[in-house]
């Protein structure tokens, strides 16, 4: 079984974004410092040059902060959230044929999720799959047995003709 969600896999990416989250500190505080120590050295005759540079590297320090913010911290956290938040529920075992739907949605606060159709011998289920992990699925109708925990596929392995 290919599992994809791990307590190994979620305190790696706790730490990755605690690592983020001290680089960003890092970048805003010599950011700071260059500012500050630019304008320790003002000069009748290079105030206009180095109220460019301070300009320059406040924003500069700004932004590179505000987007590994956004596109590093918060998507890392809220993955490792996410698979911890699984691993501490019950796990169950359903075996069928997948279709993965188009397009996703983002859980506000969290990761993006695209909906599967599972369907058994039953019934047939609609579950979540994080999107991080569409690409590792099987082609649709192909035989699987996936592990499932809160409606959300954890697992999955391709099924082998004569297993069941």
């Amino acid at each position: 079984m290919n599992a994809w969600y791990s307590e190994e896999l979620a305190a790696r990416y706790q730490n990755r974004a605690r690592r983020c989250l001290w680089f960003v500190v890092a970048l805003a505080v010599l950011g700071l410092a260059a500012c500050i120590f630019m304008c320790t050295k003002v000069r009748t005759g290079n105030a206009s040059r180095l109220l460019a540079a301070v300009i320059l590297t406040s924003t500069l320090a700004g932004w590179a902060a505000i987007l590994l913010i956004g596109f590093v911290y918060r998507p890392t956290k809220a993955q490792a959230g996410h698979m911890l938040g699984l691993m501490n529920t019950e796990a169950e075992t359903l075996t069928g044929t997948l279709a993965l739907e188009k397009g996703g949605f983002r859980i506000p606060g969290s990761i993006v999720v695209r909906k599967v159709r599972l369907r058994t011998e039953d019934e047939t289920l609609t579950l979540n799959l994080n999107a991080r992990y569409a690409a590792k699925l099987p082609p649709e109708g192909t035989p699987v047995k996936v592990t499932v925990r809160r409606k959300f596929i954890t697992a999955c392995e391709v099924i082998q003709d004569g297993e069941a």
